[in-house]
C-alpha cells in the first residue's frame, strides 16, 4: 500500500480528509499527520511517505516550502496540495516544486481527491520504477533471477557445448524454455539526455524490467541486459507463430516502444534475428543481430535480419560503409581498431574480419589512406602549417605525420606542396 501524509494547521480539515475516503479499499494507508511544515518534514523523515497531502498556507513552514525542500532531497513523496480561491498565485509556482496537482478546498469531493491521489500514485510508480527500488521480500527472487541472466549470458555467447549440457542449469533455474521455436531480439535503448554511468545502469535496470512486463502479456519471453543500454529477449514461439513472426512481433515491439517512451522518453532500436529450433541456435541468432544493429534508426527502429546470403553480405558491406564514414568523421581523434570496434559493439577481431572480406583495404590501411587524402587536400589549400595538418589529423607529432605522407606518396610534405 502507498503511505500518505496529511498536512494541515486546521484540525478538521485533517479530520475530514481522514473520514473522506476508504483508505485502505483504495490501496492507501495514512501513516500520519501534522500541522505545519516543520512537523511534517519529521514526519517525512521518519516514515518515508509516498504522497503528501498539504495545504498551502500553513504556519511555521508553508506547504510550498515544504514541497520544494523534499524536492532538492529527492522526487519523493509526491504532493498534492490544499489551496483556496484566493491563492492560484501560488498554483504555478507549486508545480514547479514537483505538485503533482492541487485541490481547492471548497470544492473538495471524494472523487477529485482520488483522482489527484491516483495521478500522485502514477508518479510514485513511475519513481520506483526508475530507481530499480524492490521490496524486501523480493530479494530472493531478485537473486535467482542474477543466475538467469547468467545462464542466458552464457547462452547467446555460445558457451554451451550441447543440449545435454543445458539441462541441469534449466531446472535448477526454473525455466520453462520448452517450445517449438526460439528467436532473439536485441534492443537498444536511446536516451534523450546525457547521462552518468550510474544513472545509464538505472534507466537499463528500469527499462527491462518494465520491458519483460509488457511483453510478457503477449507472448512468453525473457529480458536480460548485455550492456549498460543494450539488452536482449527472447521469445518462445508456437511453430504457428514462427511461420509470420514479422507479422507477430513488429506490432509488439511498436507497441512496447511506445509504452517506455511515454514512461522514460527514451528510443528503442530493435534488430530481430531468425527463428531457430534450438536454444543452442541463439547464439547465432545474436551474432546476427549485432552484424544489423549498427544500420538501426530512429526512422527505421524495427529490422529483421534476412535469411539470405546475399542480403547477409550486403548488410556486412552496409556496416563496413558505415564504419568508413566515421573513421572519416574523426581523423582527428584516435581510431584504433580496438576503439573503433567499441563503438559498433564489435569485437576488434571481427571488425577486422569485415574489412578485409568487404572493404577495399585492411582497417590501418584505410585509416592511412584516409588521413594522407585529406592531408593532400589541406596542403593544397595551402592555409595550415605541417605541424598544424599533422595535429587536425590526429598524429602524435609533425615528424611522424611527414614519415607516414613521404612512405605512402614518395614525398615529404613540403616537397608535396612544392610540387603543386
Amino acid at each position: 500500500m502507498l503511505r500518505i501524509l496529511l498536512v494541515d494547521d486546521e484540525p478538521l480539515v485533517l479530520i475530514g480528509l481522514q473520514g473522506m475516503l476508504e483508505w485502505e479499499k483504495l490501496g492507501y494507508t495514512v501513516c500520519g499527520t501534522a500541522r505545519n511544515g516543520k512537523l511534517a518534514l519529521e514526519l517525512i523523515e521518519r516514515e518515508k511517505p509516498d504522497i503528501v497531502i498539504a495545504d498551502v498556507k500553513m504556519p511555521v513552514m508553508d506547504g510550498l516550502t515544504l514541497a520544494r525542500t523534499c524536492r532538492e532531497r529527492s522526487a519523493l513523496p509526491a504532493f498534492i496540495m490544499l489551496t483556496s480561491f484566493e491563492e492560484f498565485d501560488y498554483i504555478k509556482q507549486a508545480m514547479g516544486a514537483g505538485v503533482v496537482d492541487y485541490l481547492v478546498k471548497l470544492d473538495l469531493t471524494p472523487e477529485n481527491l482520488q483522482t489527484a491521489l491516483a495521478k500522485a500514485a502514477e508518479k510514485v510508480k513511475k519513481e520506483h520504477t526508475l530507481l530499480g527500488e524492490v521490496p524486501v521480500q523480493e530479494n530472493l527472487a531478485e537473486s535467482v533471477r542474477s543466475y538467469q541472466e547468467r545462464f542466458f549470458v552464457r547462452l547467446y555467447a555460445g558457451l554451451f557445448p550441447d543440449e545435454q549440457s543445458l539441462e541441469q542449469p534449466l531446472q535448477h533455474m526454473e525455466l520453462e524454455l520448452t517450445s517449438d521455436t526460439y528467436l532473439v531480439a536485441s534492443c537498444e535503448i536511446i536516451a534523450n539526455t546525457e547521462l552518468t554511468p550510474a544513472q545509464q545502469l538505472k534507466l537499463s535496470f528500469s527499462c527491462g524490467r518494465m520491458l519483460e512486463t509488457t511483453l510478457q502479456s503477449y507472448l512468453p519471453c525473457y529480458v536480460t541486459g548485455a550492456d549498460a543500454l543494450r539488452g536482449n529477449v527472447l521469445f518462445c514461439l508456437t511453430a504457428q507463430q514462427a511461420q509470420s513472426y514479422r507479422t507477430v512481433l513488429r506490432p509488439l515491439l511498436e507497441r512496447a516502444s511506445q509504452i517506455l517512451y511515454n514512461y522514460f522518453t527514451v528510443r528503442l532500436l530493435w534488430a530481430v534475428g531468425r527463428p531457430t529450433g534450438s536454444l543452442l541456435g541463439l547464439a547465432r541468432c545474436c551474432r546476427e543481430n549485432a552484424h544489423l544493429q549498427p544500420l538501426l534508426t530512429v526512422e527505421q527502429p524495427i529490422q529483421f535480419v534476412e535469411v539470405n546470403e546475399g542480403d547477409a553480405t550486403a548488410g556486412k558491406m552496409q556496416v563496413v560503409a558505415q564504419v568508413q564514414e566515421y573513421i572519416k568523421n574523426h581523423l582527428s581523434e584516435k581510431l584504433t581498431l580496438a576503439d573503433v570496434a567499441a563503438v559498433f559493439n564489435f569485437s576488434p577481431n571481427y571488425l577486422s574480419q569485415l574489412f578485409g572480406k568487404y572493404g577495399d583495404s585492411g582497417f590501418v590501411e584505410y585509416i592511412t589512406e584516409t588521413r594522407i587524402a585529406a592531408a593532400k587536400e589541406m596542403l593544397e589549400q595551402g592555409d595550415l602549417k605541417v605541424y598544424e595538418i599533422a595535429e587536425k589529423l590526429g598524429y602524435e607529432s609533425a615528424f611522424y605525420f611527414s614519415k607516414v605522407f613521404k612512405k605512402v606518396t614518395g614525398l615529404s610534405p613540403r616537397e608535396y606542396q612544392q610540387s603543386i
